[in-house]
């Protein structure tokens, strides 16, 4: 719909455009043709006028320069004018000689003729009238003028609006971000190692991002101390689940692609992408905000028992796609979810969007009758070089806490916390590598 009527203001303001261009090209090659006609007939009405004039005064008096300039009027189609009284130039428009023998232009026809006095000496009569006029040129181009300020400035707040709201045309942007190819990333540990280097020879940056609150989970009823807990329970838990399910996971993705491989892109049910490809999407979406320093969010929704077939159903998807704006951003999330990545939003608003979302769902619900529960699970970027699989893990958890009371859980973490928490990780990594290096060095000398 937002598409749609982009495409109706873009095509109504080219409209106007080329309708002001034309509308003034045509109205001036009228006036241009009309002007051969009427300089004639106002040739014609100066030289009556100078002869009537003549007739009842000589020239070169007062009386009679006051009568012909009085005839003459308006003379703003007049390009110049002269009356030689015999041999004697006894009247000039524009004032100086050079100036009256410049004019030649196609936009000026010059006539000449002779009117005899009563005491027969020749009043030669030469003028110089415009076929178009410079007054009508200057006053059709103002209304054009005007015209094309006032879409331009229309065009400039519609920009501007949807710049200030965030939500600029679309379809371009999502066939641009469909085509773009990112670099693979070999190891998060790679990352991580990078930036522990950079934030040891950036101390005063580092205390600047340490203003993020602590690593816990948010919600109101449970205690900080008690989230702190739990969530440094799952982290610490967290790595070693990948390292001891490895192969039991590679084994399992194996047999689901094999039995289970999704055709196209899209889910037909729901609309988005297909699960197995989220992960694959969120890695990208991390390195291009990493790469341009902007926070990404994830949110895991689910929706309990929902049928995706059903009117309900079909609607609600549709109000996912329509709050993440690009169905290249939202997957499917198991038989009754779903997995959103919202680009350049932090935590605090990634709530106001949740909220949102959940009121719109809810709504949707209660129009068909149907009753389910409704949870959304929120983890964010914040200033992190994070794996897609570390930053799904903690969306799930967070929804996993969702409850009836407290339906939109967020993931808040402190970057600084997180730091040194991957550097334990590392620091016991080693530790454990070089014990094993000692056990064997024994084995071999026994």
């Amino acid at each position: 719909m937002r598409a749609k009527r982009n495409s109706i203001f873009i095509t109504t303001i080219c409209a106007v455009y080329i309708l002001s261009l034309l509308v003034f090209i045509i109205s001036l090659a009228a006036e241009y043709k009309q002007g051969a006609f009427n300089s004639q007939n106002r040739f014609n009405s100066i030289t009556r006028d100078l002869s009537r004039i003549s007739k009842n005064y000589a020239p070169q008096s007062k009386k009679f320069y006051d009568e012909f300039l009085a005839s003459l009027g308006n003379i703003s189609d007049i390009a110049g004018l002269q009356i030689k009284y015999g041999e004697e130039l006894i009247f000039s428009y524009p004032g100086k000689m050079s100036e009256f023998e410049k004019i030649n232009s196609s936009l000026v026809k010059i006539y000449s003729t002779t009117v005899f006095t009563e005491n027969g000496i020749p009043l030669s009569l030469t003028s110089s009238i415009y076929l178009l006029k410079p007054v009508s040129i200057f006053y059709k181009g103002r209304i054009a003028f005007i015209v094309v300020i006032i879409a331009t400035l229309a065009t400039a707040a519609y920009l501007a609006f949807f710049i200030k709201n965030g939500t600029f045309p679309k379809e371009s942007e999502t066939d641009d971000l469909e085509q773009t190819e990112y670099p693979e990333i070999e190891s998060y540990d790679d990352f991580s190692e990078e930036k522990e280097e950079e934030q040891n020879n950036e101390e005063n940056t580092n205390e600047a991002n340490a203003e993020t609150s602590e690593n816990i989970i948010e919600q109101e009823e449970t205690p900080q101390e008690q989230q702190e807990e739990d969530v440094l329970a799952f982290l610490n838990s967290e790595p070693e689940k990948e390292v001891d399910n490895q192969p039991e996971h590679s084994e399992d993705k194996n047999e689901v692609s094999a039995e289970e491989e999704p055709s196209g892109l899209f889910c037909p049910s729901t609309g988005f992408g297909w699960e197995q490809y989220m992960l694959t999407r969120l890695d990208s979406e991390l390195i291009r905000s990493a790469s341009s320093d902007q926070d990404l969010s994830l949110f895991t929704i689910k929706i309990k028992d929902i049928d995706w077939d059903s009117e309900c159903g079909k609607e609600i998807s549709k109000t996912i796609l329509e709050k993440v704006k690009f169905n290249d951003l939202v997957f499917n999330y198991k038989e009754d979810g779903a997995s959103a990545i919202f680009q350049n939003q932090n935590t605090d608003k990634s709530l106001v969007i949740a909220g949102d979302l959940h009121t719109e769902i809810t709504s949707v619900l209660s129009k068909y009758n149907e009753q389910h529960f409704v949870g959304i699970g929120i983890s964010s970027r914040t200033l992190r070089l994070i794996s897609a699989t570390r930053l799904a893990n903690e969306s799930e958890e967070a929804l996993n806490r969702a409850d009836a009371d407290s339906p939109i859980i967020a993931f808040r973490v402190n970057p600084e916390r997180y730091k040194d928490f991957l550097a334990s990780e590392s620091f016991q990594e080693e530790t454990s590598s070089e014990q094993k290096e000692v056990n064997t060095e024994e084995k071999q000398e026994e």
